[in-house]
């Protein structure tokens, strides 16, 4: 199985752990942002295979941390979280290139369903 080096991004930092305990389980390289003008900087400086972005944060939301995502990183596979139902956010979320959406709370099994539909490997 190829090692992923993937990012999580949102505000509550024990989903960023929830995916660094799972996934670095399996050898992932998982890193956890919870401010979205750190996590663009990093998209700049380092590549990633996929990344995960909560929908609702308290300063952005997922749907414009996407567009500036974007403009550094046409092509990175991207995920939006959300506990709540914001049809109208994942709607423009897939606009962007979201590639799935992965409903908040989670399992392990969730996150191995969209990663495979994402980028197609499964982890």
């Amino acid at each position: 199985m190829e090692k992923l080096k993937i990012l999580v991004v949102d505000d509550k930092r024990v989903v960023g752990d929830m995916f660094d305990i799972t996934l670095g389980y399996y050898g992932h390289k998982v890193t956890c942002i919870t401010n979205p003008d750190e996590a663009i900087n990093l998209i700049q400086k380092e590549q990633f295979d996929i990344a995960f972005l909560d929908l609702i944060m308290p300063k952005t939301d997922g749907v414009d941390l996407l567009g500036r995502l974007r403009k550094v990183s046409p092509d990175l596979p991207v995920v939006i979280m959300s506990g709540y139902s914001v049809e109208d956010k994942w709607t423009r979320g897939k606009e962007l290139g979201a590639a799935s959406c992965l409903r908040k709370p989670f399992e392990y099994e969730d996150i191995r369903k969209v990663v495979k539909e994402a980028i197609g490997k499964d982890i």
